[in-house]
């Protein structure tokens, strides 16, 4: 039977479907199979034909021969397709869901070589007598926490909640080792935590060695990327934590294999958001480590949302549960709420903001997955709506240069103000009428919570645990989607109700009082520990 398809749309297909594949330079045989098998059913009879040549020739190249350059190579190449997975399947193009069904494949594609060498690992644990549990003789500290950095981030904000909160409170011994401290912006947090008598190291600076020669063993026999384990292995030897608490995917996965190596008695894995799946800093080993973890005693994984921990439990592949929920914790203080409040028109004049005019804000990492240039062009149909509304973007990132070029643009010129980094980004966001987010991924969005806390009213894009940060119709509101024309009409209706944005920031407090505080999150925390407060 011939094709019956319309030519021209078979032709703008075909030509999309090989944009799609275009990127995929080097071509190992595992993921031609993988790439027919997903997409065989979906294609028309000409795209068929067109996924037949491609197969012959990916056949060619086994993956075995791929150098270690090509495969950083692919994996790199990968990132753009990134943002497919936050999306439904039923808003996808044919060759959208094309990628889609790739990318989901070929990100699992190495999963077996990550399988096998910590099944070795296994095989080193039995064979040397490195038992999880029985290193830690005498314990130095009660917790220690360990991240990349203290940069200016969410979740090293939680962090430094966390700790102070843990010495007030319950008395803990806790220490913090990070990755990486060599930069101003790297030691963003540093000096609060060392006025708060926290002391801070960067992770396998010590002077001694203490790993055992059979955990050196396990750890070289892993593959080349998983070595830096050492260091984290150096610093849990030296410092006999009783507890380890692990913040974000990349140290998560390091410092919780080495803390099973030397022993440590508890370990807490901390997600922050969504699977690193979603996200360029995603490694290919973190999918079967995360997995590998989930089996050894002793350890527990947590996340920020409900809907990450959900996430997360459907990319590992682990039952629903498994993984617990302790929500963000804050500091509120209502002395500190009536300052920052007052201090809404000094900060206006301070960046040159008219002090009458409306303000729709943002706090925000300037990258892909916050939609930094969807929020500009919301705010572009904003500005036709409500001309004298002005924007204030709090952040910065990667994409900060695209942000003010399109910024420069005719509509929105003059009314975009850039403030960059900023120590602490309460007065800015008091200074809003209203917080705008319009990520495509998210854990718990730090900003929503205190922006609410604050009296500003938000609104915000359903992604990850942004609706648990929200609550809807009082003191925010949930778009329904990304496309910018309904969130824009939206936004507009709220800004324009004036009783509504009133009654927005009377509730505000409330729900972030009653459902964010810091106790709780530390009561909660101690809970996952098996603690009690002391």
């Amino acid at each position: 039977m011939k094709d019956q398809t319309d030519p021209s749309k078979g032709n703008a297909t075909l030509l999309s479907f090989r944009q799609n594949i275009a990127w995929f330079a080097v071509r190992p045989k595992a993921v031609a199979r993988a790439f027919a098998v997903a997409v065989a059913r979906k294609l028309p009879p000409s795209a068929r034909n067109l996924l037949g040549r491609v197969f012959a020739v990916m056949g060619r190249h086994p993956v075995h021969q791929l150098s270690s350059q090509a495969r950083i190579v692919v994996w790199s190449r990968i990132d753009r397709f990134r943002p497919l997975l936050a999306r439904q399947p039923a808003e996808l193009s044919l060759s959208e869901l094309i990628g889609r069904r790739l990318l989901k494949r070929l990100l699992k594609a190495p999963d077996g070589r990550y399988r096998r060498a910590l099944a070795r690992v296994d095989a080193q644990l039995k064979g040397r007598g490195v038992s999880h549990g029985k290193n830690s003789i005498a314990f130095k500290c009660s917790v220690m926490m360990m991240i990349g950095t203290l940069g200016p981030g969410g979740a090293e904000r939680q962090l430094v909640v966390t700790a102070k909160g843990l010495r007030k409170s319950a008395k803990l011994k806790v220490c913090v080792a990070c990755a990486n401290l060599s930069s101003s912006t790297s030691r963003f947090f540093l000096p609060e935590l060392e006025s708060a008598g926290i002391s801070t190291s960067v992770i396998g600076s010590e002077a001694d060695d203490n790993v055992s020669l059979s955990v050196r063993a396990a750890i070289d026999t892993l593959p080349c990327e998983l070595r830096e384990i050492s260091l984290y292995a150096k610093t849990l030897a030296a410092e006999r934590p009783e507890i380890v608490h692990l913040w974000m995917d990349e140290v998560n996965v390091k410092g919780g294999i080495a803390a099973v190596l030397t022993g440590v008695p508890k370990i807490i894995i901390s997600q922050r958001s969504l699977p690193p799946i979603n996200f360029s800093l995603h490694r290919p080993y973190m999918r079967e480590a995360y997995r590998w973890l989930a089996r050894q005693p002793g350890v527990k994984m947590i996340n920020n949302s409900g809907a990450g921990a959900r996430a997360y439990e459907a990319w590992l592949g682990l039952q629903q549960g498994s993984i617990g929920v302790v929500h963000n914790g804050y500091a509120f203080d209502e002395s500190e709420l009536a300052h920052y409040q007052a201090g809404r028109i000094e900060y206006r004049q301070r960046v040159g903001i008219p002090t009458s005019a409306l303000i729709v804000g943002t706090v925000m990492r300037l990258g892909e997955e916050k939609r930094p240039l969807l929020w500009l062009e919301i705010a572009s149909l904003i500005r036709q709506a409500v001309p004298e509304v002005c924007f204030l973007v709090i952040g910065d990132g990667p994409l900060r240069f695209a942000m003010e070029a399109r910024a420069d643009q005719s509509d929105l010129a003059g009314s975009v103000f850039f403030a960059g980094n900023i120590k602490d980004p309460m007065t800015a966001i008091a200074s809003m009428d209203m917080l705008l987010l319009t990520s495509r991924a998210e854990g718990l969005p730090n900003v929503l919570i205190e922006a609410q806390f604050l009296g500003v009213p938000v609104v915000a894009t359903p992604a990850g645990g942004a609706p648990e940060a929200v609550n809807h119709g009082k003191s925010g509101w949930l778009l329904d989607s990304w496309d910018a024309e309904s969130s824009s009409r939206q936004i507009v209706r709220l800004l324009l109700d004036k009783q509504w944005r009133e009654t927005a920031t009377r509730c505000g407090p409330e729900f972030a009082f009653a459902r964010f505080g810091v106790q709780r999150a530390i009561d909660e925390t101690l809970a996952v520990y098996s603690l009690n407060s002391r």
